[in-house]
């Protein structure tokens, strides 16, 4: 079957992406840095725009990453209670229905994956206040499946929003180095890696297809890994595309790009050995990487290494069946 590019729709009726009013949109966290209490909507975005710090120079930076959008609501009953309705970014299969919110900080969420050129990708809405669909059934569009709310950590009713992630899968072994609490098989979201779903929306706004390749042709390298070639990692037998070189001729090593957020952009063929997972290369900035990797690396650019939790990331990939 030849699947097609996706034009990706807001997932609620809250349009304000579109009209230059983000924090209309994104939903603020309540804040306080230096002595001065804020509600920034900034948080709500993607990226590195939690936990802020000040360099020695005074400039402000954000140690935490927060890997997907929150979208506030725009309707309310008397009571305060949000009642937007959820639905898909595209039409796909349900995978993951969790009704309890106490089993994750997602809190009640949903997984719906969806079939592109370059591979199955997978949308996620978290902190729903109910859910209105089942593992395994095709949803469009127009289809519901929840509503908006506040369940999992960390959230109440005044901050109550969507959670929005669209991701790859890094392995389909991924219950064979999950931890024992592990309470919703591949779809923990240890196992998925996050994209700017703001980014998709806004380039689908006029109804264009968006080429999942060409989009990940703009995601910026920000450190490099070497590890152990031991066969085709899952992740480049589902996504082709990062791949970089001939698999006829087997590498020695594999050399793994990635973004700051922890994206795989690119995998490279590499000649060099290494018996264990390294970084070759990182990208210089005025702080210790810990800061701007996730805490996967630490160091400065120079000395830059994983750290244990950067080990456990990267197991996360090179994990084969019967390991």
């Amino acid at each position: 079957m030849a699947y097609e590019d996706l034009v990706y729709q807001l997932p609620t009726r809250n349009d304000a992406l579109f009209h230059g009013k983000p924090s209309a949109f994104y939903t603020h966290v309540n804040r306080i840095f230096e002595g001065v209490s804020s509600k920034p909507w900034e948080a709500g975005s993607y990226g590195f725009v939690r936990n802020p710090f000040r360099l020695s120079n005074g400039s402000l930076r954000f140690s935490r990453l927060h890997e997907g959008i929150d979208i506030s609501p725009i309707q309310r009953d008397e009571q305060g209670e949000p009642q937007d309705a959820v639905h898909p970014v595209a039409s796909g299969i349900v995978v993951h229905v969790n009704n309890s919110p106490g089993a994750s900080n997602y809190g009640r969420y949903i997984v719906v994956a969806h079939e592109v050129p370059e591979g199955t990708i997978f949308s996620l809405y978290a902190h729903l206040a109910e859910t209105a669909c089942r593992t395994g059934q095709h949803v469009t569009l127009e289809s519901q499946l929840g509503r908006i709310g506040y369940s999992g950590k960390g959230i109440n009713k005044e901050r109550a929003h969507l959670h929005l992630e669209i991701c790859l899968m890094i392995n389909l072994s991924y219950h064979r180095i999950a931890p024992p609490s592990n309470k919703h098989g591949l779809y923990n979201g240890f196992n998925l890696v996050g994209i700017d779903p703001a980014e998709l929306l806004k380039a689908s706004r006029n109804g264009q297809p968006i080429s999942l390749r060409e989009h990940w042709e703009t995601l910026k390298e920000h450190y490099r890994v070497r590890v152990p070639c031991h066969g085709t990692m899952d992740i480049l037998r589902r996504y082709p595309f990062l791949y970089k070189g001939d698999w006829s001729k087997r590498p020695v090593s594999l050399e793994m790009a990635f973004t700051a957020e922890g994206v795989p952009i690119a995998v490279y063929p590499s000649t060099e050995p290494t018996n264990e997972p390294m970084v070759v290369s990182c990208k210089p900035e005025p702080t210790l990487q810990q800061n701007c990797t996730a805490n996967r690396l630490k160091n400065d650019s120079r000395n830059a290494t994983l750290t244990a939790s950067g080990k456990r990331y990267i197991q996360t990939y090179l994990s084969h069946p019967g390991q």
